[in-house]
């Protein structure tokens, strides 16, 4: 959006400089390619037109490298043929790459290389080295050595956006997804628990990958704002998992009205509006996705005096099935996951048990650690379920390792009453 990179991006000398052109030093075509792509004001306004300027290029890139690896001895396998660096004409640079990093890169070094053809351009002819030399630099194997042969992690270039990871869950999940490689959108309704979680999942993983906002699930405005801040600094959205939730601890007969409605709107209609808003995403990328929504054991086990929160959740976990069903033809899953007694720790708390929890100790006449002993030793397995063991569940759907959708997975310690039928 640089001004006069964009005034060079209409200047009739431009395409061919673009795409025609190599970079000013060698080394660069590694991270950039050596053209790159140029598209014009009325292409960038259809998605097909943009998809059929990349498709040339990309064979572009194959002759290129068809016609030049005898250059160089060993079997060379070629890399990715499609763009690094995109100029559309009358809005500025695109950089494109494995990660943020990467883009970040390729653009810092696609911005300078194009200041200086439009300088040399004005008092002469910029000229760069063949096609034949670019090549040499670029495939030769201490330069590629910079590029790193590591096994990719898990999800790798993945965008992933979790709701409510304000709480210990969606923390949890948050710090399973960051570990595994994905970029990630955090966001939650209250700010200064976002916050925590955010200071929390950098001083980790750093601040290249996480971005956080601050988004209301019940409101539409507020939820279209946080997509498009997602997309704007990522790219687009491959995962989407909503996990806001909230409860409100009352028998039937003395339920206030406005408390089941406001637990309602998270739960369920919130559920609904991220799905809706991650679904308008994928439409329009077309690369398929995943949605993995946090229910609960109250959908198959509700409990009394949890009338609002296991009706929600069961209206959420039907809203998932259909998104299932709808999904499907684009290429998206979208799946479930059953959690239940899920406590945090003493930085980043449970919003859940913060509600519930006093009740249920003064029913039982617990104190917080005994409340946590009760729901381990209900369990078959008698374990004590972390928002860790939640966060792999997610991780599992979000690989994408079996062709499932519609599906549930309980992440319970084995609660029989909530066995999935």
């Amino acid at each position: 959006d640089d001004p006069d990179l964009i005034a060079f991006s209409r200047h009739p000398d431009a395409p061919a400089l673009i795409s025609e052109t190599g970079p000013l030093t060698p080394d660069h075509v590694i991270r950039t390619k050596a053209p790159y792509l140029f598209v014009r004001a009325e292409e960038a306004e259809s998605p097909e037109a943009v998809r059929q300027a990349v498709g040339p290029y990309a064979e572009r890139y194959r002759s290129y490298f068809e016609e030049n690896e005898n250059r160089l001895t060993g079997d060379l396998v070629m890399l990715d043929p499609h763009p690094r660096v995109v100029v559309v004409e009358g809005v500025g640079v695109l950089a494109f790459g494995p990660d943020a990093k990467a883009a970040a890169v390729a653009g810092d070094l696609a911005e300078q290389t194009l200041r200086a053809k439009a300088l040399a351009q004005a008092v002469g002819k910029y000229e760069g080295l063949p096609p034949g030399e670019l090549f040499e630099m670029e495939y030769w194997s201490l330069e590629q050595a910079k590029l790193g042969k590591k096994t990719p992690p898990l999800l790798a270039g993945q965008i992933a956006l979790v709701t409510g990871a304000g709480g210990a869950i969606g923390c949890g999940i948050a710090e399973e997804l960051l570990s595994a490689g994905a970029h990630l959108v955090i966001t939650d309704r209250d700010g200064d628990r976002l916050e925590v979680v955010r200071e929390r999942l950098e001083a980790k993983h750093g601040a290249g990958r996480l971005h956080a906002v601050v988004m209301d699930v019940t409101d539409e405005a507020s939820v279209e704002a946080a997509f498009g801040s997602c997309v704007q600094r990522f790219g687009g959205l491959d995962l989407l998992v909503p996990n806001a939730g909230i409860a409100h601890v009352s028998p039937l007969s003395e339920m206030d009205a406005e408390a089941f409605r406001r637990v309602v709107d998270v739960n369920l209609t919130g559920t609904m509006l991220v799905i809706r808003a991650a679904a308008q995403i994928f439409e329009r990328q077309g690369t398929g996705g995943n949605v993995v929504v946090q229910a609960s054991k109250n959908v198959f086990a509700p409990g009394a005096g949890f009338g609002a929160y296991s009706a929600s959740k069961a209206g959420a976990a039907q809203i998932a099935k259909v998104a299932a069903l709808e999904l499907a033809p684009i290429g998206v899953r979208v799946n479930s996951i059953n959690a239940d007694a899920v406590f945090g720790d003493d930085e980043v708390s449970s919003g859940l048990w913060d509600e519930v929890g006093p009740d249920r100790m003064r029913s039982r006449g617990l104190d917080p650690d005994g409340l946590r002993a009760f729901y381990r030793e209900r369990s078959l397995l008698k374990v004590a379920v972390t928002p860790a063991h939640v966060g792999r569940a997610v991780l599992f759907f979000a690989s994408s390792q079996t062709p499932t959708t519609g599906a549930v997975l309980p992440v319970d310690g084995g609660v029989a009453e909530a066995f999935p039928r």
